[in-house]
């Protein structure tokens, strides 16, 4: 008889990182006074996660509850931004969207927020919203995309 030895799984870091309102400081891309503007509900605060980057934003309203989030993303291949783009907001359930600088994906909205997702080459930019309209958080998409370019 003999011994079975095995290894631990090796650890690699998730191709999507986690991202967390850990810094307070200003989103280096969007201000306070355009989220507010663009999402249409006064934002208090923001906080970032500045491990990725560019920084991952969250706005919070006056009751402190997040209101409004931007994530940028980089993936290993065009094909893989286009499948978690198709995975966010699917062809059929999402309308498309299109921002200047060559970013196409999806935006979705009802009662539990909206969100659009957007790829260009191996970046995919999330924006998320409290609020029900998906014209909204397209607004911020395209001021926030060409920001965010490469």
């Amino acid at each position: 008889m003999g011994t079975i030895r095995t290894a631990p799984p090796e650890t690699s870091e998730p191709e999507i990182p986690q991202v967390e309102p850990v810094t307070s400081a200003e989103c280096p891309y969007l201000s306070v006074d355009e989220a507010s503007r663009l999402n249409g509900e006064l934002a208090t605060d923001v906080r970032i996660d500045d491990r990725v980057d560019p920084a991952a934003c969250f706005f919070y309203s006056a009751d402190g509850a997040v209101q409004l989030t931007t994530t940028v993303y980089s993936v290993e291949s065009e094909e893989r931004a286009t499948e978690l783009v198709d995975g966010s907001a699917p062809v059929g359930e999402s309308e498309r969207s299109h921002v200047e600088g060559g970013w196409t994906g999806g935006r979705t909205g009802g009662p539990g927020g909206a969100l659009v997702v957007l790829a260009r080459g191996t970046q995919v930019l999330a924006v998320q919203s409290t609020q029900e309209q998906s014209v909204k958080v397209q607004r911020v998409a395209e001021l926030v995309a060409p920001r965010v370019a490469d």
